[in-house]
């Protein structure tokens, strides 16, 4: 008996040992934290735009606070964001696609504001066991009416010069401590995560990479603040 009792305490304590982590992260959190993402600016849509807005709007308001001042609208039905996350790297474009998420919808948008999304709740990382650390960011595309669902066609799509192409992602942030099992973590710091706009792909010579997100470094754009 006493033997297992024993087997059975040491087979918890595996199983706690290698228990996949968790988090709860979102892009909204009232009052706390908050940090809409937006279409491309018609005025100069190949140009992403970061940082939190400077207004304290509901519907397009940043917390915290920020000065970047959109051209584009809040992201709503049409678009997903996809959760990306590594344990080593910091370049978007060699992380994994943790999972995708729709936009809030017209529809529920005064329970959450346009541009954010659907919360993630207790998210369970792939491969990742509790109590590591991983580095991750947000990435969001234009679903093209339902033709491009996944991160891969949006990229593809995108180095292709697709005219209906829409992509973005946002800072990388790093060390964020796992929780574990039914007890996920929440990211003690946001630091370096602001709002941001998608782009379309941009012709002019003139552009610059866009760090990290490109498929072999054709992805093309300008950031502006």
């Amino acid at each position: 008996m006493k033997k297992i009792i024993l087997t059975a305490v040491l087979s918890a304590a595996t199983l706690g040992a290698f228990a996949q982590g968790t988090i709860d992260i979102g892009n909204f959190s009232k009052g706390t934290f908050v940090a809409p993402i937006f279409s491309p600016n018609p005025a100069s849509p190949g140009v992403q735009q970061v940082g939190n807005p400077g207004t304290t709007s509901y519907q397009n308001g940043g917390t915290p606070l920020g000065t970047t001042v959109y051209g584009g609208v809040p992201l709503q039905a049409g678009y997903d964001m996809v959760f990306l996350y590594s344990t080593s790297s910091t370049v978007p474009s060699q992380m994994s696609v943790g999972t995708t998420v729709p936009f809030q919808t017209a529809a529920t948008a005064t329970a959450r504001p346009a541009g954010t999304m659907v919360s993630l709740g207790a998210f369970v990382v792939p491969g990742v066991p509790g109590n590591s650390t991983i580095n991750w960011c947000f990435g969001a595309f234009s679903t093209e009416g339902g033709t491009v669902t996944t991160w891969a066609q949006a990229l593809a799509a995108f180095a292709s010069g697709d005219p209906n192409s829409q992509i973005g992602s946002g800072t990388v942030v790093t060390g964020t401590l796992l929780g574990g099992g039914a007890n996920p973590a929440e990211p003690t710091t946001y630091a370096g995560w602001t709002s941001f706009s998608l782009v379309t792909p941009a012709p002019e010579p003139s552009t610059i990479a866009l760090a990290g997100l490109g498929a072999a470094g054709l992805l093309l754009f300008r950031r502006r603040k």
